[in-house]
Formats: C-alpha cells, structure tokens, sequence
C-alpha cells in the first residue's frame, strides 16, 4: 500500500512521534509510506521515513496515495477535496472536548460527520464518534518503543530502599495547556512536601519555556524544555513515579504509557483514557483530581516500598501489552478493510 500521513507541522508533540510510529512501523512492513507536511523535517526526532514537503495543505499540493491518514481537524476539507486517496482521520483525543479549542467545536464536529474511517488510539474514543457522529472507527491502540522505555539495571534496588535523598516526581506537559491540569499537581505537589523533612524534587517536562505563573507555585528541581525524543527514557528512570492529572480531554496518556514501561509507578486521574490500560485498574494509585487528594497519594507512595514495587511490576506487565506488532496488524488491519469497502462501493456504482 502506498499512505502517506499529512500533519500540520513537525513540532514537539506526543501525538506528533505517534504519527511518527505509525510511519516507521509501516515502512518497516514494506509498505510505500512517507510524511506529507508544510513543516520541516524533525530536530527532535530521528524520523526514518521520507518527508514530503509542500508549500501549504491545499487540494493541488496533496500527493497521491491509497490511503491519506489526516492528523488534524483543519486539513480535512483540503485533503478530501484533493480526490488524491481515501481519506483516514487519525483521532488521539476529541477536539473539542479542549478547553482550547471550545469554540471550534463547530468546525471540528463538521470534520467528525464528513464519513471518513477513523483510527483511535483509545477504547472510549471509538465508542464516543460511533454515538455522537456514527463513525466508522478502528481501534489501533499504542505502542511504546522498548529500544528507549525501558527499566534500569538496579530498579528493584531502588524501589526498595528508603529515601536518603528527596523523592523525584516527574511532571510531564504543558503547564499551558488545560488538559494536562498541571497546576492542580503542582499544589499537591507543594502541598505534600510540607510533611517532608526534605521536600520532594519536582522534576518538570514540557515544550515551552518555565514560566513565572508555575515557578510561583512551585520551584521545579529539573526543568527541561523540548528534549529529543530519544533522552525521554533517561529522564523516566531517574524519576521516582510519574503523576499525571489529567481531564477526560486526555486521548490516551502516552507518557503514563511509557512511565510503566520504564518501571516507574504512577499516580493518576480517574478518566477513560487512564482507566482504559488494562483491567483490572491495580496498575495506578487513581486519586480525586484534587491538590489535597495527590497530597496525600505522593505521601503514601513515598513511604510505602512495597506499593511502589508492586506498581511498578503491574505497570510493566501492561506496558508490555503495547506491543508494535499488535498496533501494525491494526493498521494493516484497519487500511486492509477500508480499501476493501471502497473496492466494493466502486464496483457497485461504477464511480
């Protein structure tokens, strides 16, 4: 099959190395793939797939394919009145259910009820198009790259000694970006370390710079601003767990995601897409998203090894769920199918 994926740029985003993935996984296969963008090829990531530049996403520009999977609500229209392949929207989360974005609900919806296949990278994702759009949706799933996500040497070690130094809580998200709910964990955080004798070390990931608003609420110990794709996993291990707090916003969590499969506990938000990893939820310490609740959840997690051993094995074995071949077979899967019908439809009406 020939696919190419059209994004709106190459910038430093989860959702940005999943197209990635999807690319490589499918070159990897034998299939005829490559990025179609305005942007530049990535500085942050070590893309292994061609880049197909083009001045703007306009219908003329749109090259040719079997299947074109779009990675945005706002490239929809040009790309389907470009006639160049089908059309395949790449969903990681509902639109508009960002704050953000609330008043392009609108346009997003339009996108939504245009009767393209949709790919989504969560359970609830699907049932929330086919009820509100009646979409046709394929489940793919994640996948996370054990080559970068992996655990240390001396984990086990780790996890069982007490703290000599201060705990290290990494953070992970755009202190920006409503969804994330990262000031809720910041005051938790900062609120939690009042019990300490010596405070946790908030560890910070993000792509844009430390702002005041945040430092004001608390000082992180590391703050690191656009790191490379591949140094991620670094920063996982030194971590001591993982909290993410956020909204029913949240697609999937790929950090939660590949936390788990450094070996790193976690503490979580009660949405679907956290909720969705596994069953049974004994993966995660689920808690309120409230400063007091994540207050007193990092306490307990700091002072109990034998919690932290246990999430930590638990995230493992889910984490190795997400494995690359179970996500190309859904995407050789889902494109098999998709061609499929059009073939049929074809024939049919002889258009």
């Amino acid at each position: 099959m020939r696919i190419t994926y059209v994004t709106e740029d190459t910038e430093i985003w989860g959702g940005i190395a999943v197209v990635f993935q999807h690319l490589e996984l499918l070159a990897g296969a034998g299939h005829d793939v490559f990025l179609t963008t305005p942007a530049a090829a990535p500085d942050w990531y070590p893309l292994k797939v061609p880049v197909y530049r083009i001045e703007s996403i306009s219908p003329a520009l749109i090259p040719s394919a079997d299947i074109i999977v779009i990675a945005s609500w706002r490239i929809v229209k040009p790309v389907i009145e470009s006639g160049k392949g089908i059309p395949v929207y790449l969903c990681q989360g509902y639109e508009a259910s960002l704050k953000e974005l609330a008043a392009f609900k609108s346009g997003i919806d339009e996108a939504y009820s245009a009767g393209m296949p949709v790919l989504t990278v969560s359970p609830h994702l699907s049932n929330l198009l086919r009820e509100r759009f009646n979409a046709e949706t394929y489940y793919i799933g994640q996948t996370v790259n054990r080559k970068i996500f992996h655990p240390q040497r001396n984990s086990l070690k780790r996890l069982f000694t007490s703290f000599r130094r201060s705990p290290r809580l990494l953070v992970i998200g755009p202190f920006e970006g409503s969804y994330k709910n990262v000031p809720t964990i910041l005051r938790g955080i900062a609120l939690a370390g009042k019990g300490f004798k010596k405070p946790p070390d908030l560890i910070r990931v993000s792509q844009f710079p430390l702002s005041r608003e945040e430092e004001s609420i608390i000082k992180p110990a590391e703050y690191h601003y656009r790191v490379p794709y591949g140094r991620m996993g670094v920063i996982y291990r030194s971590s001591d767990m993982l909290i993410s707090l956020s909204t029913e916003a949240e697609g999937f969590g790929m950090p939660v995601l590949e936390a788990m499969a450094c070996g790193v506990p976690t503490i979580l938000s009660r949405i679907p897409s956290h909720l969705g990893f596994d069953d049974p939820h004994d993966y995660a310490l689920f808690v309120d998203s409230q400063p007091e609740a994540l207050s007193e959840a990092v306490w307990r997690m700091c002072h109990d090894a034998s919690l932290r051993l246990r999430l930590s094995n638990r995230g493992l074995a889910v984490a190795d769920k997400f494995i690359p071949g179970t996500l190309l077979a859904r995407l050789i899967n889902a494109f098999g199918s998709i061609l499929a019908d059009r073939r049929r439809v074809t024939k049919k009406t002889g258009v």
